[in-house]
């Protein structure tokens, strides 16, 4: 997994690795519950829960 790897991204990241949307991404990431934001909006970045 991408974060794994780089420890945390922003959505833009991720997208242009997996070959999708950032919009897609986006809800992809909001589904899954081992994944926490920080930031808003543009500043936003994603990483793993320190639990996980």
């Amino acid at each position: 997994m991408y974060l794994q790897e780089n420890g945390e991204a922003k959505t833009s990241d991720i997208a242009d690795f997996i070959g999708l949307s950032a919009e897609r991404i986006r809800v992809l990431l909001a589904e899954m519950s081992d994944v926490e934001r920080i930031g808003r909006n543009r500043d936003r970045i994603y990483r793993l829960k320190k639990d996980s």
